[in-house]
């Protein structure tokens, strides 16, 4: 019996200095610098993305307007030079 009172003792104190070790590891983690800049990196990537989002809608928005104004002169009859110059 005192073997397993022994073995729960050593397990708890296991546990906590286990517990411990990691706590302490976390808070070197959430304090370093290098955390604080990924963290930034990955706020600037984001933005980045959306805005790359945006222009590749306001591209797609100006390319089918190029290719309504061009179905609009082919029925139209236009034949200008500067038709074959817009996209």
């Amino acid at each position: 019996m005192e073997f397993l009172w022994a073995l729960i003792i050593v397990s708890l104190i296991s546990l906590i200095v286990v517990l411990i070790f990691a706590a302490i590891v976390r808070y070197a983690i959430d304090s370093s610098k290098t955390s604080r800049k990924l963290d930034v990196l990955i706020k600037e990537v984001h933005h980045l993305k959306t805005e790359i989002k945006q222009q590749q809608h306001l591209k797609q928005q100006d390319d089918s307007k190029h290719i309504m104004m061009r179905k609009y002169k082919k029925q139209n009859g236009d034949t200008s030079m500067w038709g074959c110059f817009t996209k």
